[in-house]
């Protein structure tokens, strides 16, 4: 596989994209037979310890989940969840209605059917809600309500698991690793009751998966054994070769190691669900199984081409947040590009279907791997995205990650950031809406729309003499709303240890074993949540129209300006075109906006810092919106720079939609004045390019302008490559269009799945025609 040979899909695996892409040939109800095993075994299991009861059950479905291989297969297995449907899930509990629903479309006996109910009827999962923890305060819920904070919490999701370790290890190494624990374990401490209850749960889910392989090699002797092709018949007895082998076993190939890590990702899927539970860095912990292969002459790239692209039918999800990463520096921060990260691309390119794909880039990264990832970006669907080493190492040793493992960062999902197989990110965890936020500093913490007290009392923009008196008042709003934000993330974390327990997410964590700690208990080496900012580029353009128009120019009082507001520029629509079009905006390399974005960003990154978690973290900052800035705009009321009560936030750290006049040059250098070096769990910015600027001889000079951005410290990059006409006809003929991907807000989708109002804020972007 080289360039002059780019990656062609062979007939077989053209075969196996066409099954897994046509909604007809979805397996009718199987995504209930993962839900019916668990609750079966969770039934089976009442007067068990939680641990006890969440690894029986893991292991139950690993035992129990049918050996799927089909004849075309070069990979075994499949974890059962529809590749077009969301499958409900018994984490972290009750989905209980929704699975009365689905029971008679599920393929179960009529007896099983019966079972089923007679649980359900138990509410199996009521406990959950009894936790050691009060009920929501009123402060909190009105946060909520008026769209000042959004707070997840989740403990689910969102993982970049130890995979590494099941390839070099097997199932079999990481239980001798859990019986050392248990052996070494001084039962006469305190909290010895507990780590043991814990071992001895991961001890049971690694003989579960030790016997994964082996049940699907059974399967594919059967193909093998019925077959009269001879090919098939060489190739099922093959497969079941490696599946005899892995994940029991460490891989000691790279075929192995691939099988490895789809039976370990299955296992993933059928604890924590299929959504943003990523992959990792794929080419650094598969290459060396590929370079000894090549080197001994057992594979050749061609067939390693085909076993990845194989992989990659596997993990197709139309929505698809299965994160992998190619590129980036080694733990010693050497560089850490290799053949096997330009076959990444090069198959990504060959499938032609969205994969979740990010390329990690520095000051040394080669530039023909930057120029292979702008040769996918040119093709449109926004992948790869690009993260900036140079900004997000320095982040992460400042918030207390060791530099070898700061080095080895990945992304979750759409941009979250964690360490492999050594953290507890709990991933977008909150979000503060700045953009309410300032709202409310400027009216004496009141909704601007029905005059309702949802802040502290800070004083009103029509007693204001200066900017600085709005800052002030906008960082007591900050300040009051960061608390009760970090009041939710600590509060579900300390929820979650009573309802439910990670066994599989444990024992790939570092260093859980060891300590004997579940992953919600604060076993992994590194415990933190993840705070995100929404609204700074709207906040930077209100603080730069009201600093000039206000209080320098004295276009009108502070006064006139808050009752404007209060009435959503009714009768002040010259107003409003003057503040939104004649006003400086951050995005087109303006000192005064771009300078408010980032004393804006780096208060919050600073002020988050400062709160602590329930295992002793603390909170790394986002500088990400993911779909929020369309609903919390919805509750937003207008704002000083011209936008109307109701209009969307801006996305993440982009320039406010259609504000960003100046071409792709000043736009990067409004994001290069951000402080990325704060934002430990990543910024985030889409970027809009019509086709033209990488057709041809100038793909070349777009190379520089991605070089140039990393140089300069634009810590994240998201590129959609489309014209708005395009996106446009797409609306209005969307069968035409179906296979048009873009780049949404941290994932990528076909622009026909999504909803009217995501489609229009995309469309609504400045889709520069110029550097």
């Amino acid at each position: 596989m080289n360039k002059s040979k780019p990656y062609a899909p062979s007939p077989r695996i053209e075969r196996l994209r066409a099954r897994v892409l046509d909604p007809r040939r979805r397996p009718v109800g199987s995504r209930w037979l993962r839900e019916f095993h668990y609750l079966e075994s969770w039934m089976a299991h009442e007067s068990a310890a939680l641990p006890a009861r969440n690894a029986e059950a893991l292991a139950h479905v690993v035992e129990h989940m049918p050996a799927v291989v089909h004849k075309d297969d070069l990979l075994a297995g499949e974890h059962g969840f529809c590749h077009f449907d969301t499958p409900l899930n018994f984490w972290p509990g009750p989905h209980l209605e929704g699975c009365r629903q689905a029971i008679e479309t599920a393929r179960l006996s009529a007896a099983r059917r019966r079972r089923v109910i007679e649980w359900l009827a138990r509410e199996p999962f009521e406990w959950q809600r009894l936790t050691a923890v009060e009920d929501a305060p009123p402060e909190y819920v009105l946060a909520h309500q008026r769209g000042v904070i959004e707070v997840w919490g989740t403990d689910l999701n969102h993982s970049v698991r130890g995979y590494e370790k099941v390839l070099r290890l097997g199932f079999s190494g990481l239980r001798e690793e859990a019986q050392g624990a248990i052996e070494a374990l001084d039962v006469s401490e305190p909290t010895a009751p507990h780590r043991r209850a814990n071992l001895s749960g991961w001890l049971r889910l690694c003989d579960a998966a030790m016997v994964l392989g082996r049940r699907h090699a059974e399967q594919a002797r059967r193909l093998a054994a019925r077959a009269r092709d001879r090919d098939l018949k060489r190739r099922m007895s093959g497969l079941a070769r490696v599946c005899e082998r892995v994940p029991a076993e460490p891989a000691r190939t790279f075929r192995e190691a691939v099988q490895a890590l789809w039976f370990a990702h299955m296992m993933t899927c059928w604890e924590d669900g299929v959504n943003a539970n990523s992959i990792g860095r794929i080419d650094q912990f598969l290459w060396p199984y590929l370079e000894a292969d090549l080197a001994a002459g057992r594979t050749s790239w061609d067939e390693a081409g085909e076993v990845l692209a194989a992989l990659w039918v596997k993990l197709y999800q139309p929505y698809d947040v299965q994160q992998m990463m190619v590129g980036g520096v080694r733990p010693d921060g050497s560089d850490a590009v290799n053949p096997l990260s330009f076959m990444v691309l090069d198959v990504t390119e060959g499938m032609g279907f969205v994969r979740c794909l990010s390329a990690r880039l520095n000051r040394g990264t080669p530039r023909p791997f930057v120029a292979r990832c702008v040769d996918l970006v040119a093709r449109g669907g926004g992948i790869p995205f690009f993260f900036n080493d140079d900004t997000l190492v320095p982040a992460l040793t400042s918030r207390g990650i060791a530099a070898q493992d700061a080095r080895d960062y990945a992304a979750i999902g759409c941009v979250e950031i964690t360490i492999p197989g050594r953290a507890s990110p709990h991933a977008v965890s909150h979000w503060i809406n700045l953009a309410k936020c300032l709202e409310l500093a400027l009216n004496d913490g009141c909704d601007l729309t029905d005059g309702a007290q949802v802040g502290p009392r800070a004083g009103s923009l029509a007693r204001f003499k200066s900017v600085d008196d709005v800052l002030r008042a906008y960082t007591a709003q900050l300040e009051h709303f960061a608390r009760w934000a970090v009041y939710g993330s600590n509060r579900a974390e300390l929820a979650h240890r009573d309802q439910f327990r990670l066994p599989y997410l444990s024992l790939l964590t570092d260093d859980c074993v060891a300590r004997g700690l579940d992953i919600i208990e604060g076993g992994a080496r590194y415990n933190y949540h993840s705070s995100a900012a929404m609204g700074i580029p709207n906040v930077a353009d209100s603080l730069a129209a009201l600093e000039l128009a206000v209080f320098m120019q004295k276009r009108l009082s502070g006064g006139e300006m808050l009752e404007a507001l209060r009435g959503n520029f009714a009768g002040r629509e010259d107003l409003r075109l003057h503040l939104r079009n004649r006003l400086p905006k951050y995005g087109n390399d303006e000192k005064l906006p771009d300078s408010y974005a980032a004393r804006i960003a780096r208060q919050y990154c600073e002020l988050l810092g400062r709160f602590s978690t329930p295992s002793g973290g603390t909170f790394f900052c986002h500088l990400f919106t993911f779909t929020l800035m369309l609903r919390h705009g919805e509750r937003t009321g207008a704002s000083p720079d011209g936008r109307l009560a109701g209009e969307p936030l801006a996305y993440s750290v982009s320039p406010v939609q259609g504000r960003d006049r100046e071409g792709l040059t000043a736009v990067l250098n409004s994001l290069s004045r951000l402080p990325h070096n704060l934002a430990a769990a990543s910024s985030s910015a889409i970027l809009e390019a019509d086709p033209k600027l990488l057709a041809g001889a100038a793909r070349e000079a777009f190379v520089d302008l991605i070089v140039t951005a990393i140089r300069n410290g634009v810590g994240q990059m998201q590129w959609n490559v489309v014209d708005a006409e395009t996106l446009r006809a797409a609306q209005n003929d969307p069968d035409r269009y179906r296979n048009l991907c873009v780049r949404v807000s941290g994932f990528s989708q076909q622009f026909c799945l999504l909803d009217r109002a995501l489609q229009d804020h995309i469309i609504a972007r400045t889709k520069h025609a110029r550097r």
